[in-house]
């Protein structure tokens, strides 16, 4: 047997524990990756549609409305507290006085009156009669592309997708032609080729779908604008690279002429 072969044994153990040992750490992070992933849905804890009815999200503000009477009554003098607009906490919950914390992300007005009626109703003998007011509501969509908001912007009530359109703003180099709105989902993502040049030369506004939270309206770039964005992807480390020589020199040239090293004074009349 050569001493090549005779290596190659005794080190073969060594190297499948180690291969098994690499298999074992990617698949255990592979389980964590796929635990955390989000298998319905946007993947936030707060779920609904708001155009049809409001429910409360983690940007938002609730307010109780209380009868005078009730406020008034021996031993539920706290309730006035629900009066208070307060928002959201970071773990979904809102405060209720003689409660506590209540998970309330994701309920609709009509639930979370339910919900804290039910809950005062096991700490106090009176029947409290409240309703429950979004009084901020932070719903919004997202703007991407070629348009001069980017991010989330502020969803108003019965918006369309001009209206978006409008609101986002779009640059010269926008494709106005083939302008996408996107509806996000974990499962049935959707993706609408809309001509909005279209739309608003002709008026033709099939495609003029109302617009939900969480939508991504994505504008394009023309081809031109694609060749010039790439242009500017390109230029711009060199322009960032003048831009500190210039820097560094324009520190040293202060730095000479506050030392006195440097005799050369400009003055500008």
């Amino acid at each position: 047997m050569t001493p090549n072969v005779d290596s190659w044994r005794r080190l073969r153990p060594l190297l499948l524990a180690l291969l098994g040992l690499f298999v074992a750490c990617g698949s255990y992070e592979d389980k964590r990756i796929r635990e955390l992933l989000n298998d319905k849905g946007f993947g936030s804890r707060a779920t609904g549609d708001a155009i049809r009815e409001n429910y409360l999200g983690g940007w938002d503000q609730v307010q109780f409305l209380l009868s005078p009477e009730l406020l008034a009554v021996p031993g539920a003098e706290r309730l006035a507290e629900l009066t208070v607009r307060q928002p959201v906490a970071i773990d979904g919950t809102i405060f209720v006085p003689y409660v506590g914390p209540v998970y309330a992300l994701g309920l609709t007005e009509a639930e979370l009156s339910a919900l804290v009626r039910s809950q005062l109703r096991t700490v106090l003998q009176p029947d409290i009669d409240l309703q429950a007011r979004i009084v901020v509501s932070r719903k919004f969509f997202y703007a991407i592309g070629e348009t001069r908001l980017k991010g989330p912007i502020d969803l108003a009530p019965d918006m369309t997708l001009i209206d978006a359109a409008f609101r986002a703003g779009w640059s010269t180099l926008a494709n106005l032609g083939r302008v996408y709105l996107i509806r996000p989902d974990a499962e049935h993502p959707l993706v609408i080729d809309v001509n909005l040049r279209e739309m608003l030369t002709t008026g033709y506004t099939a495609a003029n779908v109302l617009m939900r939270e969480r939508d991504i309206l994505y504008i394009p770039p023309t081809f031109l604008g694609v060749l010039a964005r790439l242009l500017q992807r390109l230029v711009e480390p060199v322009g960032l690279a003048v831009q500190t020589l210039f820097g560094a020199a324009q520190v040293n040239l202060a730095y000479d002429v506050l030392s006195g090293e440097s005799n050369q004074l400009f003055f500008r009349f």
